[in-house]
This record gives structure tokens, sequence and C-alpha cells, in this order.
């Protein structure tokens, strides 16, 4: 099976006055979609790899839940930027789905429909 996992960590810190601690740049709505950038992450997700598991900070889980409602969560004990949260959604999957894919992306994105467009 295929999964996205989205990486929602993050302090808050980098898009700063918008984002805070308490509302970091992965929940803002950047577009005039008024989507955050993790739910267009999630959505993104979904038509690429199927299932969506988000890895986030145990403080960012309730927020997370909230944005995106059904789609699975993993609590980090504690940040230690991308590879250990690429090597915790990993060792989850593997336990469930030996043969899984990984799709691995940011959750401070915003992505919109994409048109076809020639190459030049």
């Amino acid at each position: 099976m295929r999964y996205a996992v989205i990486l929602a960590g993050g302090s808050g810190t980098r898009l700063w006055p918008a984002s805070r601690r308490a509302r970091p740049k992965q929940f803002l709505s950047l577009a005039q979609d008024n989507e955050p950038l993790v739910a267009s992450a999630a959505r993104l997700g979904t038509v690429a790899a199927g299932r969506v598991l988000v890895v986030t900070a145990d403080a960012q889980v309730p927020a997370t839940r909230e944005a995106l409602p059904g789609v699975e969560v993993i609590a980090e004990p504690v940040g230690r930027n991308t590879a250990a949260a690429i090597g915790l959604a990993a060792a989850v999957l593997e336990r469930r789905d030996p043969d899984a894919t990984l799709l691995v992306m940011p959750a401070d994105q915003h992505v919109t429909r994409m048109r076809s467009q020639p190459c030049s």
C-alpha cells in the first residue's frame, strides 16, 4: 500500500508574526481558498498515494485533528527534525504493512489545481 507521510512539525518561528508556537505555519491559510497548508498537503497526498499519515509534535495533535478530521496522526514524543519524523512514520508503517511505500511531503506548501501545459 502507498502512504503519503506529511511532516507537520514546526515551532512557529519561520513566518513570524503570522505563525506562532500555538499556531505554526502549517495551520495558516495563505491562499485565497482559506485552506490551511496542511489540508492542501493532505489533499495532494490522498491523490498521490491514497492514504495519508501526518507526523506532528505532541502539542499540535489537537489542531492537526481539527484541520484534518479522519486522517491518522502520529505524535512525535520529542521533536528531532525531519529524519527522525520520517523514521518514526516508517517504523509505525513497517509494523502495519511491511511492503508499504512512503511518499514524504512537507505540510508547509500550498498546492493548487494543476493545469496541463506543454513543455517548451
